[in-house]
């Protein structure tokens, strides 16, 4: 267990083994409904009246009720519940951590280019392959976690994983369409991605946090209109597919400083990138297949370093006049 200068914990662990799935568990009940993207779609079987209600009203305009309808969707997961309180030991009172997320992937057959992947919450744990099909999903029994946050990081893990598999990625970064093209403002948590989202007065928010991309059928880079909006809240939610125009790493402006694009040095963009790619990055150095894919799909788009000013949204000044 480590900690930062929040004083929030940070755990290591594993998820449950392959075995555990294989059991006969009790579905929660007889509903099911889908998170359906623009290429990529999840969907949950066995869902309870109360967890299914959740999951429409959370991800509405993304999701459907396909409990009289349950078409085929690229990853299906057969919810059940477990007979044991907890897959990740909730903290003792008193202690703060971030949210665990234990994960584990083994890649399938040779030369696929797929992975089994494994992840488990506090409450939740989840097993599937990067080519879609069905999947387990089991809750537990305890009542720490929500079920609906549970499933919001297993629904993270899995969209990460199907869309790398795809040639895509699920980058954490603040997007912006404006003109019909979208722009991706990455940087760790602190850089600036929430303050520039809510400065912006010019484009469509797509997201503050997470943003989904995937190559359209001629290859080409898209981002995708997703649930996954952080705390941005103002305008209305982003949907449909947008080519990728840039991807800009984020430097903030000191006191005085005019926002500007600066060129980065493409190693170090690349590198800056890949840290950004969450649930995939710690998987990179044991599997040169998928590292190969991620650096594929980072190279399709320019990266260049953008110091933007807190106070106002003068970047897109900057961006247009480098002709970006």
């Amino acid at each position: 267990m480590s900690s930062n200068r929040s004083g929030a914990q940070r755990r290591q662990g594993r998820p449950p083994e392959q075995k555990f799935f294989s059991g006969l568990w009790k579905p929660l009940g007889f509903r099911s409904a889908a998170l359906e993207l623009p290429g990529l779609s999840v969907r949950l079987d066995g869902m309870d009246d109360v967890w299914h209600a959740a999951f429409l009203h959370r991800y509405r305009g993304y999701a459907r009720d396909t409990t009289s309808d349950p078409a085929p969707c690229t990853l299906m997961l057969s919810t059940s519940r477990a007979q044991l309180d907890y897959f990740i030991e909730p903290p003792a009172a008193g202690v703060v951590e971030y949210n665990p997320v234990f994960l584990e992937v083994e890649p399938e057959a040779a030369a696929t280019g797929h992975h089994r992947v494994r992840v488990s919450t506090y409450s939740l744990a989840a097993s599937f392959s990067t080519r879609g099909g069905r999947g387990q999903a089991l809750l537990s029994q305890g009542e720490y976690e929500p079920v609906e946050r549970a499933a919001e990081n297993v629904l993270r893990v899995a969209i990460a994983w199907l869309a790398s598999a795809r040639g895509g990625l699920l980058i954490h970064s603040a997007s912006i369409v404006k003109d019909g093209r979208a722009y991706l403002f990455f940087g760790q948590s602190g850089s600036g991605k929430s303050t520039l989202s809510e400065r912006s007065r010019r484009g469509h928010v797509v997201s503050d946090d997470l943003t989904l991309i995937l190559p359209d059928e001629g290859g080409r880079l898209e981002v995708v209109g997703a649930p996954f909006r952080g705390t941005y809240e103002g305008g209305k939610p982003v949907f449909g597919r947008y080519p990728v125009a840039a991807g800009f790493r984020l430097r903030k402006a000191g006191p005085g400083e005019p926002a500007a694009v600066e060129p980065m040095e493409p190693g170090n963009a690349m590198a800056d990138a890949i840290a950004n790619l969450p649930f995939v990055v710690d998987q990179l150095g044991a599997d040169p297949s998928l590292f190969a894919r991620v650096e594929k799909a980072l190279a399709a788009f320019p990266i260049h370093a953008l110091r933007f000013r807190m106070e106002d949204d003068s970047y897109w000044d900057a961006i247009e006049s480098a002709g970006i």
